[in-house]
């Protein structure tokens, strides 16, 4: 068994937390939470974190020494380690209406997916569809291509290579009940990745405004989608999700008690007042949605 040590950072930053937002998830297929460990694939490879103190302790039975420094900063990545926070959560304690949303959220992390390609097939399927509905579908893909690892009671998997997706063809991809526009557009994703057409990793190099232009230029891919897809994998919220109906309905609680209107509009109003922190007020505010909102999954 091999064991590593994460060092937590300066800023706050609470593991704890981070496990009740994905006890909330429902998405077992990928990750789940047994007592205080987080049990995910990372790397091609089963991992358990769980905190010690001052780290975030790493292990995996099948772990070989070669993969400590691989896995070590794919690790960091995925749990948001590095993303400090402090400059957000002082504005946001400058403003009173916002920090009464803000507080309980202090010390969760942003924490992102392994790849582009997994945050860009995943928002994919979660387009005009209800979120609980999108994690059943997801977890679909993940059964359709991998028979998993059983943790807990639980199986789970590591998320598909494009190689595996690309090698389907749209009827294996119909357990997942999403339109068969979004199915191809997910092969298609697949594809273009698998041959090197659409270079997806390439995207961490580029500023965030270039990589949502090439997210953009991807056809069925709009701003919603690329908007999410560099929070999802990067920790970036340059932009303001305003058409996100669940976003319109946490700002109308949050900030107006549920008066007015739901409506992207009312989202850019209220949240652009928060200048470049816009889209991250929207990102956490979606987040206290969760926790408000959604049950522990089972």
């Amino acid at each position: 068994m091999v064991e590593q040590y994460l060092e937590l950072p300066s800023f706050p930053y609470r593991f704890d937390l981070l496990l009740e937002i994905i006890r909330r998830n429902a998405y077992p297929a990928r990750m789940i939470v047994e007592g205080d460990s987080l049990w995910r694939y990372i790397g091609g490879k089963l991992l358990c974190f769980r905190q010690d103190g001052d780290v975030i302790v790493l292990t995996g039975s099948a772990l070989q020494k070669s993969d400590c420094r691989r896995l070590h900063d794919l690790s960091r990545q995925i749990l948001g380690l590095d993303h400090d926070l402090s400059d957000f959560n002082a504005l946001a304690r400058r403003d009173e209406r916002l920090w009464r949303q803000i507080e309980p959220l202090i010390g969760l992390p942003l924490f992102c997916s392994e790849t582009v390609f997994e945050a860009l097939i995943t928002l994919v399927i979660e387009q005009h569809i209800s979120w609980k509905n999108a994690l059943r579908s997801q977890r679909t893909l993940m059964r359709i291509l991998d028979s998993g690892v059983m943790v807990s009671g639980q199986k789970i998997h590591d998320f598909p290579t494009p190689q595996q997706l690309a090698a389907l063809e749209a009827k294996h991809l119909k357990p997942l009940k999403i339109t068969n526009g979004r199915i191809n557009l997910m092969l298609s994703v697949a594809r273009d990745a698998r041959d090197g057409v659409l270079d997806l990793e390439g995207l961490r190099s580029l500023e965030a405004s270039e990589a949502y232009g090439r997210l953009m230029s991807i056809k069925g891919v709009g701003h919603w989608t690329a908007a999410n897809v560099l929070g999802r994998a990067f920790g970036k919220y340059p932009y303001v999700s305003h058409n996100d109906v669940a976003l319109q309905a946490a700002v109308n609680h949050y900030f107006y008690r549920g008066a007015g209107e739901k409506s992207a509009k009312q989202v850019l109003e209220t949240l652009e007042a928060y200048g470049e922190y816009a889209g991250l007020v929207g990102h956490f505010i979606l987040l206290r949605w969760v926790l408000d909102r959604y049950p522990v999954a089972h």
